[in-house]
Order: C-alpha cells, then structure tokens, then sequence
C-alpha cells in the first residue's frame, strides 16, 4: 500500500535504542545510545509503512525523564499532529517511565490523530532482541485508521494498551506491559492490528489540558504507604510545601488514622490511591469531611500527574474530583 502522509517517528531513548558489550547481558547495558534512525534501520520492512519523518528529542534512559523533557516532547507532537502531511506520531521511549509519559501525553496534546508509544525490555544488541518487532508493530498500529481518536496507545509484545490503563508489571519480561483489571485495547496478528474496546474517559481531543500551555506545572508529591510508617515522614514531605500531595494507602487507599489527621490539616488537595495496583478507590465519608479526593482506577503516579495538570486550573477540591471522574 502506498501512503500519502507521513508518520512522523519521534525517538527518547531508552532500552529500544540500548546496548551492550554482550549479547547475553540483558540488564547491565546502556540505554539511549543509538539514534532513533539507527533504531529505524533495524526494522525488516518498516519502509513499507512509509513514508517517514524522525525527529531525535533526546536519547535518555527513562528512569532520567523530567516533567520538563515530558512538556517539551508534547509541544513537540502537538507542532507535528497539526501538520496536514503528517498522520500520526510513534514514539519510542523507556519502558520505566513510559506508563506516565504516555498519561502525560494523552491528557496534554489535542488531536485525533494516532499517537503511539513503544518501547523495548531487551536492548538492541541481546539475542531476540524485542525493540525491532515493537517498533514496526507500533508503526502498524499508527497506520491503522482503527487507531484514530483513540488518544495516545501503547504498542509492546504484540498488544495494544491504552494510556490512562497501561502498567509496567514486570522488571524484565517481554510481556511486562498491560492491565489485568482492564485488559488489552487489542492485539497486533499477521501484521494487522485488532482492536476490541476503546476508553470512554476524556482524553487528547477532548482534554481541557491540550493543548498544553505552561512549561511547568505545580509541585505534587508521592508517598507510598507501609505498615508502621511514622508521622515524621508526612510531616517532612509537607514543609517542602509541595502544592498537592497523592498518597498511594493501603489496600482500598487507607490513611493510618494518624496520618489522616496530619493531611485533614494540611490544607493543600490530597488524592488517595492505592498502592495494589488494581482496583478502584471510591469516596468513603470521611473523604466529604477531610477534603480529600479518590483516584478512581488511576495508577498513584497518574494520579500525580492528573493532580498537576488540575492545579493549573484550579484549588477547588470538588472541581479536581471530578477530572477524576472524566480523565
């Protein structure tokens, strides 16, 4: 098939352009060492997807990624997708932080253009290297027109996820990337992308945050619970004053009840998640009381980064439950 528009291949770094000195080390490479056109050049017949545009944004391990790297990089689709020769965006991009920065992406740059991310678990020179396979089944997603208005999906091991759902479940398998509470969106078979379910919370052309207009946003803080956990630790994130605060709490996102008493006081907006993994946290009555706000099914580290994008436009504890509720 023959194409008219460009897919436009942004690259980040991470594992995908990775090596090492040996083809059995499968953990002690170096991430970010090949440009995303030496990683294009890898690829067995992506050429037949074409034509393409890349765009080297930086070459970074992931676990180095920067809200500012996240901002300047969904500047950077946006200018891309408002392009007419241009019909969609894949990204590659760390595995270790790729769940947030698809998250990012999904709720700050306007389009119905396809956005994919990929990434790999292997680095480029491992035996059965997986980056190759990922990256031309991303570029396959991207040109499927199933694809289109279905915000920003992630492309790993032959699946197709959705952004908002999307975790990383495991330290080194192949197969690290899904959501067994959601599922996949789809799969990738014989080349053709299959697609089952799309998301109904608001997100890319329907975000009130895309197009992303600031270059920094509000300092919000994570803490993860843990049995016996003391005060002094909520006590000491607090004097930094960060501008929000997600506390990942224990199972249905529980507070110590001396730790709900220090954030019932601490007059800044508190979002409870959980720190499972799966599952939604739902409002209890003590949340109407405190102030607090529930993450729904939101990851703690999403949840963060919707609580950012909400502050910028607004304090209003009921108003940033409800992006909860649409996002």
């Amino acid at each position: 098939m023959v194409y008219d528009k460009k897919i436009v291949v942004i690259g980040t770094g991470g594992t995908i352009a990775g090596q090492s000195g040996s083809a059995e080390d499968l953990t002690g490479y170096q991430a970010g060492e090949l440009s995303i056109d030496q990683v294009l050049a890898t690829v067995p017949g992506v050429e037949g997807y074409g034509p393409f545009e890349s765009h080297q944004l930086c070459n970074i391990d992931s676990s180095d990624m920067t809200l500012s790297i996240w901002a300047k990089l969904a500047h950077t689709v946006q200018a891309y997708v408002d392009r007419e020769d241009v019909a969609a965006v894949v990204i590659t991009h760390g595995t270790d932080t790729l769940e947030e920065g698809s998250y990012f992406l999904h709720l700050t740059v306007r389009t119905v253009k396809p956005i994919v991310m990929v990434g790999a678990m292997r680095p480029a020179t491992a035996i059965s290297a997986d980056g190759p396979l990922n990256l031309l089944q991303a570029v396959q997603v991207a040109r499927s027109p199933q694809a289109v208005g279905q915000g920003v999906l992630v492309t790993l091991n032959g699946t197709i996820n959705c952004a908002r759902e999307v975790v990383k479940r495991h330290t080194t398998d192949v197969n690290a990337f899904g959501n067994d509470f959601f599922g996949h969106v789809g799969f990738i078979q014989a080349g053709a992308p299959h697609f089952y379910y799309q998301s109904l919370r608001k997100h890319t052309a329907h975000s009130e945050f895309a197009p992303l207009t600031v270059d920094e946003l509000p300092r919000v803080e994570l803490i993860t619970l843990y049995g016996g956990i003391e005060s002094d630790l909520i006590h000491r994130v607090l004097q930094g004053k960060p501008r929000g605060l997600v506390i990942a709490g224990l199972g249905h996102g529980i507070l110590p009840e001396k730790i709900q008493q220090i954030l019932e006081h601490s007059e800044i907006p508190v979002v409870r998640a959980s720190r499972t993994g799966y599952g939604m946290v739902s409002t209890m009555p003590s949340d109407n009381r405190a102030g607090f706000i529930v993450s729904d099914t939101l990851a703690p580290s999403k949840a963060r980064l919707l609580l950012m994008l909400g502050l910028t436009k607004t304090t209003d504890c009921k108003q940033l439950q409800s992006y909860f509720q649409q996002y």
